[in-house]
């Protein structure tokens, strides 16, 4: 059965003794950020406490392992992270390939988020629990978001909610971060082409967490509504309540919603940041479009979830990793001729991708290096790719840095393009600009590379094919099972 809220995951979590109630205040952001990032280096459970000041409770790492986010989408975890991953990337990448089983959300009228309605002079950003995380932050950030827009104009495309920061200016403004290679960006641009200078958002926060993972995957086409998608992995419709000032639903069984327009005039764009990003590095400065908030909305007590990143079991790379990994899997699986399986490290942030492919006819390391490199989110996020034979275990780094030290002619083997226009938050790219067209800082610039790391056959090397060692069969096999009776340690 699917989670209802976020409170009735919380309460699953308690019994799993995977949430602890802290019974003493935090001080700061600060402190949050720093038991965040001891809970992250411990693989730790979820949190709940108060930070001083503010009678909300926050909750942090509710998705900070791969085994809650499987709890969540309502799989029994595996035991080991290996497996885990694939269980939730197989399972994300089934559903999100039979659209046969996605179901359309439910309206409904009545909903717990807005048992409280603020609008005009009640509102004040500064109310919430919102603070500085990190001592560089240019300002508070509301970080665990699901900003839901729609393509203007077009009724038949569907609801898009992405987790895009948010930082505060003032009582009753803030930006987000838009680029064009995300479906905010493209709503954005076809906003543009009608004429308009605004459109409506909700920035929605402490929803159930199929939503939140739903949030970081990347479907196969913005007109897609990614509430459908998440009914198909709740087994039930997502339920949406209209919002109080805006023409746009929001989640009905969340925490906290703030509703108002996105002015996306370019004259009118703001700098916000720095911000200590999920890469590990403190994000520059950008300009972005400015959010008006017309309404805050929240259920009569309500619990505020925050999330906080750089380190590298940040939960926005453990909640993402398996899931904006399902679409790669899928696209992969129809254009890499013999492929296995393919891998984004979560400590390479997904700037760096691994094929496995069973490699039967010369030239196929390199095509699918070419495949994987024209993959569109892997063109827009990833810098380099590796491909690697069936032999090698692609979630060993280990066995990769084999395969590219003993299988690759750097002369032969590297395949090189150009600077290309990517996600701007790329710590690696030379190059960043500010867009004439928008005013905003969509693009980042760098090149990519790709290495055929596979052994290669008799037609591709002047001589003889390199023959891996292995132990002979038949003499493996008897010893492993004489090993007890040896006298060796399991």
């Amino acid at each position: 059965m699917p989670f209802r809220d976020l409170r009735e995951f919380l309460n699953k979590l308690e019994k799993e003794g995977q949430l602890v109630r802290l019974t003493r205040e935090l001080e700061s952001g600060y402190e949050v950020s720093a038991l965040a990032w001891e809970l992250q280096e411990r693989w730790g459970p979820a949190v709940m406490f108060n930070l001083k000041g503010y009678d909300t409770p926050m909750v942090i790492q509710v998705h900070g392992t791969l085994q809650r986010n499987a709890m969540a989408l309502g799989l029994e975890p595996r035991p080991t992270f290996k497996e885990t991953f694939i269980q939730v990337r197989n399972h994300v990448a089934q559903k999100l390939e039979n659209k046969s089983e996605w179901l359309k959300p439910k309206l409904v009228r009545d909903a717990p988020c807005q048992e409280v309605v603020l609008t005009g002079r009640e509102v004040n950003l500064y109310k919430l629990p919102v603070v500085k995380w990190s001592p560089l932050d240019g300002g508070p950030y509301i970080t665990f978001t699901n900003v839901i827009t729609r393509d203007p104009g077009e009724p038949s495309h569907g609801l898009n909610t992405g987790t895009y920061r948010v930082m505060l200016h003032d009582e009753r403004t803030t930006g987000i971060m838009c680029c064009a290679t995300q479906d905010i960006g493209i709503h954005i641009g076809r906003a543009r082409q009608r004429g308009l200078n605004k459109i409506p958002v909700a920035v929605v926060v402490g929803v159930e967490p199929v939503v939140n993972i739903v949030s970081t995957t990347k479907m196969g086409s913005f007109m897609e509504d990614e509430f459908e998608f998440a009914g198909a992995l709740r087994g039930e419709p997502v339920e949406l309540v209209p919002c109080k000032t805006v023409d746009l639903v929001a989640p009905a069984t969340a925490e906290l919603v703030l509703e108002g327009e996105l002015d996306i005039d370019p004259e009118h764009a703001r700098w916000e940041g720095p911000y200590g990003e999920f890469m590990g590095y403190y994000e520059a400065p950008m300009r972005e479009p400015v959010f008006h908030v017309t309404a805050i909305t929240h259920r009569r007590e309500y619990i505020y979830q925050n999330i906080v990143l750089g380190h590298p079991n940040n939960e926005s790379e453990i909640i993402r990793m398996p899931v904006i990994q399902a679409n790669n899997y899928n696209y992969l699986r129809l254009t890499v001729n013999g492929f296995r399986d393919t891998y984004a490290p979560h400590r390479s942030r997904g700037y760096l991708h691994v094929v496995q492919i069973k490699k039967r006819f010369p030239g196929w390391g390199k095509q699918a290096v070419l495949a994987t490199l024209g993959a569109g989110q892997v063109m827009a996020a990833a810098n380099w790719v590796v491909v690697v034979d069936e032999d090698i275990d692609i979630y060993d780094m280990e066995q990769v840095a084999f395969a590219i030290s003993t299988r690759m002619d750097p002369s032969r083997d590297i395949v090189l393009i150009p600077q290309v226009g990517v996600y701007p938050l790329n710590p690696a790219a030379s190059d960043r600009k500010e867009s004439p067209e928008t005013g905003y800082t969509e693009f980042s610039f760098i090149g990519k590379m790709g290495i055929d790391a596979t052994l290669k056959t008799a037609l591709e090397v002047q001589r003889q094919p390199a023959i891996p060692v292995t132990p002979d069969p038949e003499a493996h096999k008897k010893i492993l099972g004489l090993w007890a009776e040896l006298g060796l340690p399991a």
